[in-house]
């Protein structure tokens, strides 16, 4: 019985390990948005004002660590802008900014029916799952306000003074994406972006200090799987 021990060990661990890389379900993917993005700030009176929607798009490298968790690292850019004519309750200020964005950040995402992507005779299984998603970023910004009222003692002093241009923000959102084949997913995504500051619009003391700014991203993504298909069969 001693002299079987070692053997019988052995043969523990080997089988562990083989049915630990059968059922493996790590794999990269990378891709890309393609979307909106939309602005909440001083110069706008509601949420998101629709007159304001600008292009949007991005590349994103994507691991994951199960069926559920996975971990993305995105760069994403873009415009954002408000207008006080926009608004009735704000069109007497007559200002108005724009700016364009780049965004880096990384991301935890929980896919809450996420699946095996292959079945235990090693068929491509279709699955939809939709996915929550929150981390951490910074945006880069270099916004331009603009007075286009009349001129005069009243007028607002621009550009304002001390106004930062990178913001730390927290990318929440969520999305739905299609695992529809070895090594093509599809899907759609919106985040919000609190920056937890008044700067991001150009527009402080002569807005709502005490208001902060968002932003706003959505769009379809396409992701390309890297990992070789063959390695997650089971």
């Amino acid at each position: 019985m001693k002299s079987l021990l070692p053997s019988l060990v052995v043969l523990f661990f080997a089988t562990t390990y083989t049915l630990s890389a059968q059922q493996r379900t790590t794999y990269f993917e990378t891709g890309f948005l393609l979307g909106l993005t939309n602005y909440s700030g001083d110069v706008a009176e509601s949420s998101i004002e629709l007159n304001e929607t600008q292009p949007g798009y991005g590349l994103y490298f994507r691991y994951h660590f199960s069926k559920h968790f996975s971990g993305k690292a995105h760069l994403y850019s873009g415009s954002i802008s408000g207008d006080d004519a926009n608004s009735p309750v704000l069109n007497y200020r007559r200002l108005k900014f724009s700016t364009s964005i780049i965004e880096f950040g990384a991301v935890g995402e929980w896919q809450i029916l996420g699946k095996e992507r292959y079945s235990n005779t090693g068929i491509h299984n279709f699955f939809i799952t939709p996915y929550l998603f929150g981390g951490l970023g910074l945006t880069f910004a270099d916004a331009k306000a603009e007075y286009y009222g009349e001129p005069g003692p009243d007028a607002p002093s621009l550009p304002e003074e001390g106004l930062r241009d990178k913001f730390l923000l927290v990318p929440v959102g969520l999305g739905v994406r299609a695992d529809i084949l070895d090594r093509l997913v599809v899907g759609a995504e919106f985040g919000f972006r609190p920056v937890f500051s008044d700067d991001l619009d150009g527009i402080h003391q002569n807005g709502n200090p005490d208001k902060g700014d968002w932003y706003y991203f959505t769009g379809l993504t396409i992701s390309f799987i890297l990992s070789d298909p063959e390695r997650h069969r089971k």
